[in-house]
């Protein structure tokens, strides 16, 4: 009963501090707290080609490493949110030129940034850094634990915006991989083209080595030995016809992947402009604020009773 005579004694006290801590979360909210409106797409990878060696491959392209084990597993959507955040897409994000209320039309995301948040005072290098920091702290990207489907958000202060913001990483990212694909394409084709010639060339002495040996020796059937040698030229010339054969084919198969325009992820969900911000949470600001403020109150009341 002591405890809430004390709240009796010194309620107007519980009503001015409770009061005072809302009022400056609500200040905070609406009048300072910059708004975030995040925009969601849902993607699925498309590729199937999740080797080890193609992994690290386009890890390296995007600018960070993998540092894998012999036996190791690792899929494509595993790697996706690293390539989302990888100094090489922020850059060319930061370049690319966006459109929105508060500044105006066709102005680089580096520019926006640098205004929203006072970055104008720095340096070009400090300034392109703080905005990278800004930029990759406002998109998050998670796998879902038993499929592949990625899940994309990114925050920006205007609904627009990072609607805009999140088709621009899908499509940028997805055509850096496939520059990437393109390019590992074409070194696979140079380097069949190039066995392709050696092969005709060890084909063709095959041959030759066989069709001497077959003028030299007409009655092989006579000799065990001139038949077991006769059987090993045949032999190896049908494994170089073999060689020779495959070779021509992943050849074409090189030449149809090289103009094979597919997109490497899937859109199952296009991201939209959300209608309502995300962040900050009003409701919570201020339940919080009221739970701080009464419990501050609570605690100077009864100070204040004993130092009485």
């Amino acid at each position: 009963m002591l405890i809430f005579y004390i709240l009796k004694k010194h309620l107007k006290l519980l009503i001015g501090v409770t009061l005072s801590t809302t009022t400056l979360a609500a200040l905070y909210v609406f009048l300072l707290a910059q708004p975030v409106y995040i925009a969601t797409a849902k993607l699925v990878p498309t590729g199937d080609d999740n080797s080890i060696s193609n992994i690290q491959g386009l890890a390296s392209q995007f600018g960070f490493s993998l540092p894998l084990q012999s036996g190791s597993s690792i899929a494509f959507a595993d790697i996706y949110p690293e390539i989302v955040k990888s100094r090489k897409l922020t850059g060319i994000l930061l370049d690319r030129k966006f459109n929105t209320r508060k500044y105006g039309q066709n102005q680089t995301l580096l520019a926006i940034l640098a205004r929203q948040n006072r970055l104008e005072k720095y340096g070009t290098d400090e300034r392109f850094k703080r905005a990278s920091k800004i930029l990759q702290d406002d998109i998050n990207v998670s796998k879902a634990r038993l499929t592949s489907i990625i899940t994309l958000d990114v925050g920006a202060f205007e609904p627009d915006l990072s609607a805009a913001l999140a088709t621009a990483i899908i499509t940028e990212s997805d055509k850096l991989q496939r520059q990437f694909k393109t390019h590992q394409v074409a070194e696979k084709r140079s380097f069949i083209e190039g066995r392709i010639k050696d092969g005709k060339v060890e084909l063709e002495t095959a041959q030759e080595n066989l069709k001497e040996f077959r003028e030299r020796n007409r009655q092989v059937q006579y000799s065990p030995a001139l038949m077991l040698e006769e059987e090993r030229l045949t032999t190896e010339t049908e494994v170089q016809k073999g060689i020779f054969i495959t070779l021509k084919q992943q050849y074409e198969l090189t030449k149809i992947e090289e103009v094979e325009e597919g997109a490497t992820v899937q859109v199952l969900d296009d991201p939209v402009a959300p209608y309502k911000k995300s962040r900050p949470k009003v409701f919570l600001v201020l339940f919080l604020a009221l739970f701080i403020g009464l419990g501050l109150a609570i605690f100077f009341a009864i100070s204040m009773e004993g130092i009485d």
